[in-house]
């Protein structure tokens, strides 16, 4: 069995023997071929990846007895589609000869431009990650239109303030509905993006497959002892959608009660630090959050850490008494699938695919997005009602070790790859 992954970045297992620093982004890749390169040789499949690069490094090669393929894509600009990547697709597969081809993600360029390849459409199955036109929908967060139609020295610079971000989301999210609707069969996970792709192409094949998480996060056990009192992690806060402008207004409610609650943010740090240089580079976003950080008093309570590798945020995690996922809409976050392996308690808006990975008031506390009142009793109760907090976390764990399993996942993949073979046969 030949499997050919598309994917949206260079994967850490070619980054790693190519001597090049990996990106923390997408580790449920890395995770899921894991565990396929352990059952390679008794399965007989035999995979290779493909996955965009600069202009000026385009590649091939070898990585742990995996073939590798750079193909280039203007990654900067993710909504523009470029036709010229049907034909570097094409000769991609004409020299690999896949059975199957599994492309990760809906609304890149790569992604549509393989869909036109037709002599190989028979054979790909799309795994939906996020749903980018509901992503578009709720892009601002529901900040206010003085702050969105604002732009910094930067965005105006690099034509990429809040209103120009939200565009390019609408023009990718027209590449993915035109995908889908190309797509004869699609991997999903939540009733969410489940009923996006029927509607869109109701003849077309749905297969339910969970992710398998980064190694790390399947060992180790969070515990009350092992955490700071109050403090909250946040995964990722660089863009609106995400609300961690949400979190920060609920932090500032909070800290009558708590004077020693923390917010962490990991993720691109687009506070930036101080100084004429950071301030001309900060965008719009970061610039907003800076002044409602400052008018609300958190300088020493608030802090963006940037991007971690995977044992850092497990770290974190660890150290951190509630995990917090203020979005206003995700598909199946994976980090809040960690959160829950690791048995770290969680508040999380009810939004999008979320309430298909936990049940509410048994597994998660769920709370509407945008709703800073809502959150900030949600974290009281967190903090204070001690055994309902201890006896979400571990149903939650427990529901996510069967959800995360990494041989129960695998085996589905399996099966996958096993019915496109057939059908194509």
């Amino acid at each position: 069995m030949r499997v050919l992954w598309l994917c949206n970045q260079m994967p850490a297992l070619v980054a790693d023997s190519i001597k090049k620093e990996s990106s923390n982004k997408e580790g449920w890749v890395t995770g899921t071929m894991e565990t396929l390169l352990k059952h390679a040789r008794e399965d007989d499949i035999q995979p290779a990846l493909a996955f965009p690069v600069p202009r000026e490094t385009p590649m091939h090669g070898m990585a742990r007895g995996v073939e590798f393929f750079g193909f280039y894509e203007d990654s900067a600009h993710p909504e523009n589609y470029d036709p010229a990547l049907v034909g570097a697709l094409g000769l991609i597969c004409d020299e690999f000869r896949p059975d199957v081809i599994h492309v990760f993600g809906t609304e890149y360029p790569h992604t549509l431009a393989l869909l036109r390849v037709s002599e190989w459409k028979s054979r790909v199955v799309v795994h939906i990650q996020g749903v980018m036109q509901k992503c578009e929908e709720v892009y601002f967060g529901g900040l206010p239109e003085s702050v969105t139609q604002r732009a910094s020295f930067r965005d105006i610079l690099r034509r990429d303030s809040l209103a120009r971000q939200k565009e390019k989301y609408r023009l990718r999210a027209l590449n993915e509905a035109d995908a889908l609707v190309l797509a004869e069969r699609v991997c999903g996970r939540t009733a969410f993006d489940k009923e996006f792709y029927q509607a869109l192409h109701p003849d077309g094949n749905y297969y339910s497959l969970n992710e398998t998480l980064r190694p790390c996060f399947y060992e180790g056990d969070w515990t009350p002892e092992g955490c700071v009192p109050h403090s909250i992690v946040v995964p990722q806060g660089n863009i609106p959608l995400k609300g961690v402008h949400v979190m920060i207004e609920a932090l500032a409610l909070l800290k009558d009660r708590y004077p020693d609650a923390t917010l962490t943010v990991a993720g691109d740090n687009i506070l930036r630090g101080g100084g004429l240089m950071n301030a001309v580079k900060r965008c719009g976003y970061g610039k907003y959050l800076r002044k409602r950080i400052a008018a609300l008093h958190l300088q020493d309570a608030v802090h963006f850490i940037g991007q971690k590798k995977d044992e850092e945020m497990k770290a974190l995690y660890l150290s951190s008494e509630a995990f917090v996922l203020p979005s206003f809409v995700e598909n199946s976050p994976n980090s809040l699938g960690e959160a829950m392996l690791l048995g770290l308690p969680a508040i999380a808006s009810r939004v999008g695919g979320i309430p298909s990975m936990a049940k509410e008031d048994e597994e998660l506390r769920f709370v509407e997005a945008g709703k800073a009142e809502e959150l900030a009793a949600a974290l009281t109760d967190l903090f204070e009602d001690k055994e309902k907090t201890y006896a979400y976390a571990a149903a939650a764990r427990k529901r996510a070790v069967l959800t995360f399993d990494r041989e129960a996942n695998y085996r589905m993949l399996r099966w996958i790859y096993e019915t496109v073979i057939k059908e194509n046969s």
